[in-house]
């Protein structure tokens, strides 16, 4: 299950603000549906076994598939800081300033955010999805006071 932790910047003093950190992996976090996917993966590669007549190509299909759907199979660590956005995976930080996030949608289970403040029905493939931690409320109220900026999409 993905955890929350909140601790103080290093630097103290009154803008110093509390970060969340949390580690969102779906495989494991959500173990009752989670095998539905390696068995959807599975068994596509099994259609294209049966239709492509060959191991090669089914193959290529699931690692293609795994390949798209790597941030449901392996861990993804977030960290919400005054600076913006930092996302952790694969051995590679990768951090989304609160400026360059110009709308953002919150949605059932994390937030949807977007480099434009009018998206187009495409820009949801180029946005990024931050799920929600244990602690979701923390989050919504340190993302909106960090996006006050941006533009709340209805859903």
């Amino acid at each position: 299950m993905g955890s929350t932790t909140r601790t103080r910047m290093p630097h103290g003093g009154p803008e110093a603000a509390a970060l969340i950190r949390w580690r969102s992996w779906p495989l494991s976090d959500h173990a009752r549906w989670s095998w539905l996917l390696v068995a959807g993966m599975l068994g596509i590669g099994g259609i294209v076994w049966y239709l492509g007549g060959g191991w090669l190509l089914s193959t290529l299909a699931v690692f293609g598939l795994a390949g798209t759907l790597w941030q449901l199979l392996l861990p993804v660590d977030y960290e919400v800081n005054p600076l913006g956005l930092r996302r952790n995976a694969l051995g590679r930080t990768r951090l989304i300033p609160w400026h360059a996030v110009r709308a953002y949608q919150l949605r059932p289970s994390g937030i949807e955010l977007y480099r434009h403040s009018d998206p187009a029905k495409f820009d949801v493939l180029r946005g990024l999805f931050v799920p929600f931690p244990a602690d979701e409320d923390s989050m919504l109220c340190a993302m909106r006071e960090h996006l006050t900026h941006a533009v709340e999409l209805p859903l």
